[in-house]
């Protein structure tokens, strides 16, 4: 609890005062010992503890009376569930808003997003208990601090406004804790402001241990999260992906992978109205779904031959998030189908090189490239579309250009060496080889709603089922996704995605003396090219970008290609969604990265782990959640001062029985 007008607090030792008054009275009169009165007291002696106790109590009233008036006109503000600020007001107030795509749900019955909630609430706060404290804002959007120089500005800042981005929190707390250590901030009170998605926290990771560092060493420094972890049940999110154009025998058409993710499965068929925007023209797609998702692989939609490049969207209906219902896409004239081989092993190089360049749309152009490991860091980095890997992971700055080149929306599909190490990527690491020359193993569970191994167009499975592998090395890896798998989730396939491009690692080689997957080449052929035709996507005359990928500064000189991003504020193209095009007539579309369509949130002991030995407060909130951080509580001081006076009134009516009756007889005889 924490005082507005805390100087009145000085007066508390006014609640004394009927004490005071008491001995005072006490030492008013003279004790003169009378004999009638001795009798009357006497005659009271029973009852003497009673008129004590109630004694007691009336003064207990009358200093409680007095108490809260005086806590009454110290204007004392709580929280019912925060327990604020039991001291004096900070002197920082450091706000660590996550601006991400998922912040954008909105409660229950409410218009007003979880973002919205939190700045709201925080700006009450602050306005009502810290007046004198210095207010810094971090964002997820930005890493430099801004100082706001009142309370009330905060739900008007272009940089507390939405955002289409994920949240970076360890990098956030990073910089916050480097601020508190350059700018001796003295005693900081730190707001996050999030909805615990695993993406956004990677509780995991190994930053957490120097942020618990330093914030352990810093006294006065308290945190506290303000928690929006609840996901609507009904909320559907859509992704696009595999966007390109190719000729037909009707003239040309666009073709792509639509998505739709649901926060809780459907327990029965639902059919889900999908308006798709081409060029500003609408169609509607319904889609019925079951379970948590489906996938409409390529789906496809006839435009006019002379249509060499255009915009779209694809549109769900209203639903808790706004920010997740639209996806932007973008196609030109498809760039050539490049692969590039990295490998030493002439067999190897020789097999990829056949599948690869031998592609499944004769409207395309394939060219495959083999470099070998020692001029790795010389392949074109700029033409290709996929790079199949099979030599060590690269490490140091080698390491580096695969990450650009994987951040830039393209694919790379890694094999196992011959000799594996220690080095890792992207958090995968090779492990040892295992020889299962006297019992093959199948292929026991793999994806077919999403990814490379997924269903046919016609809805028909691929025979992953028939894959026996004899030899195949072992992965160490985490927070990626199976596509594929022996029993006991021993990985054949796994992918670790990026904002943009995705990395594939296949534990086993398609060669004879490790699998059937060059016999059985259907499933190698379509993997290789399902995975060529999302790389190449990202080259050429149209480019799907994650929000925050792009700078600001760039995307303001872009023009909108819809009226939705004609209406993005300059300053912000760059961290939102949005259709755009350049001088160089490439055209641009930015959407939300995919992280933010998982809803994993963090779960407690996860957090503690991450936090371990921070003073830290836990504050579960919703959006749309009208109870204040911190109220005025001197009502309930005023009525608890009304109840005293009330009570001391009541004690204060004697008993007839304590009332000492004189009887006066005279005298008849005189």
């Amino acid at each position: 609890m924490t005082f507005l007008q805390p100087l009145l607090l000085f007066a508390l030792p006014l609640i004394a005062l009927p004490i005071l008054i008491h001995l005072i009275n006490q030492n008013r009169h003279k004790t003169i010992k009378w004999a009638a009165t001795m009798f009357l007291l006497q005659a009271k002696r029973m009852s003497k503890g009673m008129a004590r106790l109630r004694y007691l109590l009336i003064m207990l009233m009358r200093m409680l009376a007095i108490a809260g008036l005086i806590f009454a006109i110290s204007r004392p503000m709580a929280g019912g569930w925060l327990g604020f600020t039991a001291g004096s007001t900070p002197d920082t107030t450091i706000i660590v808003l996550d601006r991400s795509a998922s912040m954008q749900e909105q409660g229950a019955g409410s218009t007003q997003s979880k973002r919205e909630t939190a700045l709201q609430k925080l700006s009450d706060l602050i306005q009502n208990t810290g007046r004198n404290t210095q207010l810094v804002l971090f964002e997820s959007t930005s890493s430099e601090p801004k100082v706001i120089g009142s309370a009330a500005e905060l739900n008007e800042l272009p940089e507390t406004g939405p955002s289409a981005t994920a949240a970076d929190i360890p990098s956030l707390l990073e910089q916050v804790t480097e601020y508190i250590v350059t700018n001796e901030t003295g005693r900081t009170d730190v707001w996050i402001c999030s909805d615990l998605r695993q993406s956004d926290w990677n509780p995991s990771g190994g930053r957490w241990q120097t942020i618990q560092k330093q914030l352990t060493d810093r006294e006065g420094t308290r945190l506290y999260l303000l928690n929006y972890a609840n996901v609507a049940d009904d909320n559907l999110s859509v992704r696009v992906s595999g966007v390109h154009r190719r000729e037909s025998a009707a003239g040309a058409e666009l073709v792509m992978d639509i998505t739709l993710t649901r926060s809780s499965p459907l327990e029965e068929t639902h059919v889900i109205p999908v308006n798709i925007v081409l060029n500003g023209a609408r169609t509607t797609l319904e889609v019925e779904m079951t379970g948590s998702e489906v996938v409409r692989n390529g789906h496809t939609i006839p435009i006019a031959s002379e249509s060499k490049s255009g915009w779209g969207r694809v549109e769900l209906p209203g639903d808790a998030n706004p920010a997740d219902n639209i996806f932007r896409f973008v196609y030109s004239e498809p760039a050539a189908q490049k692969t590039v081989i990295v490998s030493d092993d002439d067999e190897m190089s020789e097999l990829l090189e056949i599948v690869a360049a031998n592609g499944v749309d004769n409207s395309l152009t394939y060219s495959v490239e083999t470099v070998g490991v020692n001029a790795a860091a010389t392949l074109p980095w700029k033409e290709a579309g996929l790079i199949l890997w099979h030599a060590p992971l690269p490490t140091d700055v080698l390491a580096k250009q695969v990450e650009d080149f994987v951040q830039s929306g393209r694919t790379v599909i890694f094999f196992p060496p011959e000799s594996p190490d220690e080095t890792s990527f992207m958090e995968v690491s090779w492990g040892d080889w295992i020889n299962q020359q006297q019992d093959t193993l199948t292929v026991q569970r793999w994806r077919t709603d999403s990814g490379l191994l997924s269903n046919t167009l016609s809805g028909s499975p691929l025979p992953v089922g028939q894959i026996e592998v004899s030899q195949y090395c072992s992965l160490n890896h985490s927070e990626s996704t199976l596509l594929a798998q022996f029993a006991e989730s021993v990985p054949v396939l796994l992918r670790r995605s990026a904002e943009q491009g995705a990395v594939y690692f296949c534990s086993t080689l398609p060669v004879s003396s490790h699998s059937n997957l060059t016999k059985n080449g259907i499933v190698l052929y379509i993997m290789i090219h399902r995975a060529l035709a999302r790389g190449a996507a990202a080259l050429g005359s149209a480019q799907q970008h994650a929000a925050g990928q792009v700078s600001n500064q760039v995307a303001a000189d872009w023009r909108p290609l819809d009226e939705l991003s004609a209406d993005e504020l300059l300053s912000q193209r760059g961290i939102n969604p949005g259709l755009y095009t350049d001088d160089e007539d490439i055209v641009h579309a930015i959407n939300r990265p995919e992280s933010e369509d998982t809803a994993i949130i963090v779960d407690d002991e996860s957090l503690a782990t991450a936090l371990n030995g921070v003073n830290y407060t836990k504050i579960n909130d919703e959006a749309g959640s009208a109870m204040a951080l911190a109220s005025e509580v001197w009502r309930t001081f005023l009525i608890i001062m009304i109840g005293a006076l009330l009570l001391e009134a009541l004690l204060c009516i004697p008993d007839r029985q304590e009332i000492p009756k004189v009887v006066m007889a005279s005298n008849t005889n005189s």
